[in-house]
This record gives C-alpha cells, structure tokens and sequence, in this order.
C-alpha cells in the first residue's frame, strides 16, 4: 500500500489495539488471523478475509508511514528491505494444466479432459530471483499462466460449486527443459523436462476473492527481452476452471493447493505452438495489471552473472 509492504499480523494487532480497544490479547488474535503462511490463513477461513479487510481500511485511514505495533514496532517496509518468498511453499497440489490453450486445439485434437502435471514445491522461486539454465538441458523455454488458488478443502466438487472453492490467483512462469521434456514424452512421462531448481515462478502475490467475471477476463502477458510473446485470458483457454476443479478435485484439495491455467498459450497465428528459446541474459518478465509482475534474468548454472 502507498508503494509499502504491510506487516498484517502486527497491523492487525494495532487495529485491535487502537480501535477495537482489546489490551490483553492482540498479539494472539492477530497471530490466529494472520498465520506465516498464506494457506494457513486460507484455513481460517471468512473470519480471516473479514479480519483482512479490515486492516486494509485501518491502514488506509491511518496511512502506512504513522502505523506502528503495540508496542512500537515497525509495520510497514520499503519493498527494497525485505526479500519476498514465494506466496506458497509447500502446496499438497500445485498442477499445471496442459494443452489447455484455444490455439493448441487448432493444431492438435482437443483432449477429452484436462490432464496436467505436477511441479514440486523445491522448484518455486519469484520475482527477482535468477532463472538457472540447468546444466543438463540445452533448450530451455517459458510459458505464463495463471494459478487458481483453492481456499476451502473439497473432494469431487461438482461443476456447479466449483467457483466457492476459489479463493483467488496468482501468477505463475512455467519453465520447460524441452530437450528433456521431449525425451520424457516418448514414455508419456513429464517430471524432470518440468521440474528443476526455479523451474516455477510463483506470486509476486495472490489476488483475493476477485470476481467471476474479473477473473475470467484478467489478461497475462508475458514479454522476453522486452518482446511482447504471450497474451491471454482464461476465456481463451480450452477448459473452465469448472471442469479443471471438478476433475482434480477427484484428488481433494486443500486451501493453498493451486491448479494453473493457460500454459503454452501463443500469440494469436502461431498455429504451430513455437516456443520461444531462452539464453543466458534473457530477461523474462510475466504481468497482470491487478496481481502485479514477475520479472527474471536467465544465468548460467554456478553463478549469476
């Protein structure tokens, strides 16, 4: 807010002080609604986004520079002091759904349901964080997407509630080693071609409850060396959120899991699906205007450069 980062948990312990007028247990009610992790949060439930929303008044009215805790402490951060995560660190579920794009179907026989493929929790990284060329791969290429967050756990939910289980969405730049994704096909497999160290840019953060029709129509776009490659809106995709929901639900998910969309998706004419090479110094930037950016440089394994 106002170019800061807010810390909620103690944010939410002054407004429990300063308005609400609780003396005893700020420290611990804030703790309960604003946990470390975005999924446990998620698990709170209504009260927690009531609690958030909230805060997020709080700090509006009392601007971001004259917030302190209870007793003093810092609330608020230039974005340069703190070093951002990855919004969620270890899902139970994080897929990508493939072949899901409007252009792949033009060129290949639509997939009955949408399958996907994992990517691992060890690979995660975000914004700023170097994209390391894997020393086993020599064609290396990006993808965007958007990532639905679960908020509430679920099993086999059916079409018609899918949209009360999302809780909102993030970003995500999905990396492929080709070389090895491609060998990797040969035997329907696709772990190692997918899964590497940054291999899955995630965040910078997660979109809170946006409407049905916001979501839908919310465009990504992703630019190498500052070259406009990618752009679309899940309308553009093959498959729903209700039908993706409905299927890997089959699972259970949890809040926090996330289930992306839109990988492989090419500029409209690019029948042929040519993915984009990267290099070593490739700058890989992903953006939606209401979640915010990803921004990477491509370096060597060993070193940044």
């Amino acid at each position: 807010m106002d170019g800061r980062l807010v810390d909620l948990n103690l944010a939410y312990a002054a407004y429990l002080a300063q308005v609400q007028g609780e003396k005893t247990n700020t420290y611990q009610l804030a703790a309960f609604y604003f946990p470390e992790n975005i999924a446990a949060l998620l698990q709170r439930g209504e009260p927690a986004l009531q609690a958030l929303a909230e805060v997020v008044s709080f700090i509006r009215q009392s601007g971001t520079r004259d917030v302190h805790g209870p007793a003093g402490e810092k609330v608020t951060y230039d974005p340069t002091e703190i070093r951002i995560l990855p919004p969620f660190q270890k899902p139970e579920k994080s897929f990508v759904i493939g072949f899901s794009d409007q252009a792949r179907v033009e060129a290949m026989p639509k997939p009955e349901i949408p399958t996907g493929f994992y990517k691992l929790p060890q690979t995660f990284v975000t914004t700023g964080a170097p994209i390391v060329l894997p020393k086993f791969s020599q064609e290396l290429d990006a993808d965007a997407c958007l990532a639905v967050v679960i908020g509430k756990s679920g099993k086999r939910v059916h079409p018609e509630q899918a949209w009360d289980y999302v809780a909102g969405v993030t970003l995500l730049i999905d990396i492929t080693a080709r070389d090895i994704n491609r060998r990797e096909g040969l035997t329907t497999n696709n772990l190692l071609g997918k899964n590497f160290p940054s291999s899955t840019s995630i965040g910078p953060a997660m979109l809170v409850q946006p409407a049905r029709k916001e979501l839908e129509g919310m465009e990504v776009e992703l630019s190498i060396d500052g070259s406009v490659k990618q752009k679309f809106t899940l309308r553009d995709c093959a498959f729903t959120v209700e039908q993706i929901i409905a299927r890997w639900s089959i699972l259970g998910i949890k809040p926090g899991d996330w289930l992306a969309i839109g990988a492989s998706m090419a500029m409209a004419g690019d029948r042929l699906q040519n993915p984009v090479p990267l290099k070593i110094g490739s700058m890989i930037r992903c953006s939606s205007p209401a979640i915010g950016e990803l921004s990477h440089q491509v370096v060597a394994a060993g070193g940044v450069r």
